[in-house]
């Protein structure tokens, strides 16, 4: 039987959280108080953690599938089951071919985009034969990595002397309007993306323990996002922040010390591959993870090659650029988003304490 420690967990779920959003200006429409944004999109987020963890403390040793269908039953858990696996596997494609341009972008642009769409694939299949043990056991050696770098990347930067906090001035210089609009749109990403961890959190061998690496690993991406933005802000300034395509490397690229350590542009796209790897990882194995429990197959390989090449097939012909693909992100939140991790766990936490009570009754 698969078990995760708590600290597999934590070091899966941080990855995760961080995965692509140190790569994008988060709430920047709110101008220099984007990082206020991010704060108040965390503490809303952590709210949301508890509806997460409340259901699986609920029920424990059950994972989301089997939850939906434990307090809606067949009837009306079925449909609902199938609509949030197309909801994981559009996330996952949107994730593949999100990842695949950061990598054209900015390494090899020369490069047909199928075929840097077919490593990050073929590398995730490899990993889920293995199991998730190995992607949990993975995550824990790469996670300080990650730290490290990000770390030295802002470290680099303020030596070399790029960075103006005046850029963050005037605090609400724009009101508290912008901020409150921009809000809803950082809950659902990254913080409420947590919600497909309901299909993890089953594996934890200390099942107490799961709100609290949950908790943990969403106060501390948040804090590293808003840390980030910040930096962005104050070395780009608001105005090309705001319509830079990746502000990371962008930072990157303006590292330079004693014409020493310059064009590091590779760890900022380590980062990129490492983001991309796990977050499309998590989200695949989710698709196939629904699958497998709703169907009781047997033949784990099979869905597990039929998935992958049905999500790759879809990453390549359903975005024609990655100008398409940002168009698309303001539907994935107020649509997708919004329902999935949001409105439909809270939801069923409700229906469930509703029947709880009328059988006590």
């Amino acid at each position: 039987m698969i078990r995760l420690s708590k600290h597999q967990l934590f070091t899966l779920m941080f990855i995760f959280e961080v995965g692509s959003t140190t790569l994008f200006a988060l709430g920047v429409k709110a101008k220099q108080d984007a990082w206020i944004v991010i704060l108040l999109a965390l503490l809303i987020g952590l709210g949301f953690i508890w509806i997460y963890t409340e259901l699986q403390k609920t029920f424990p040793d059950r994972n989301y599938v089997e939850i939906i269908l434990i307090i809606l039953g067949k009837k009306f858990g079925v449909p609902l089951v199938i609509l949030t696996a197309l909801g994981y596997a559009w996330h996952c494609a949107r994730n593949l071919r999100e990842f695949g341009e950061m990598i054209t972008i900015t390494i090899l642009p020369e490069t047909p985009i199928w075929i840097i769409l077919f490593l990050f694939m073929s590398a995730s299949i490899y990993t889920m034969l293995k199991g998730i043990e190995s992607l949990a056991r993975l995550s824990e050696l790469v996670m300080p990595v990650l730290i490290i770098f990000m770390i030295s990347i802002y470290v680099f930067i303020s030596i070399s002397g790029r960075v103006d906090f005046k850029r963050l001035r005037p605090v609400l210089g724009n009101g508290i309007k912008p901020i409150l609009e921009n809000v809803p749109q950082v809950i659902v990403f990254p913080f409420g993306e947590m919600f497909v961890f309901l299909m993890y959190w089953n594996y934890a061998n200390e099942g107490g323990a799961v709100r609290k690496a949950a908790i943990k690993a969403v106060l501390l991406s948040g804090i590293l996002l808003c840390f980030s933005l910040i930096m962005d802000i104050t070395v780009l300034g608001v105005e090309y922040t705001s319509i830079t395509t990746i502000p990371l490397i962008e930072v990157v690229k303006l590292i330079n010390i004693g014409n020493i350590i310059t064009n590091i542009d590779t760890i900022g796209v380590f980062i990129i591959f490492l983001g991309g790897f796990f977050k499309m990882t998590v989200y695949l194995n989710a698709v196939i993870l629904i699958l497998h429990s709703l169907f009781k197959t047997q033949n784990y390989k099979l869905i597990v090659f039929l998935v992958s090449i049905l999500i790759f097939w879809f990453s390549i012909s359903f975005e024609p650029s990655y100008v398409y693909h940002q168009w698309m992100f303001p539907f994935d939140v107020h649509y997708f988003g919004i329902f999935y991790a949001n409105i439909l766990p809270l939801l069923l936490l409700v229906i469930y304490w509703i029947k709880k009570k009328r059988s006590q009754l």
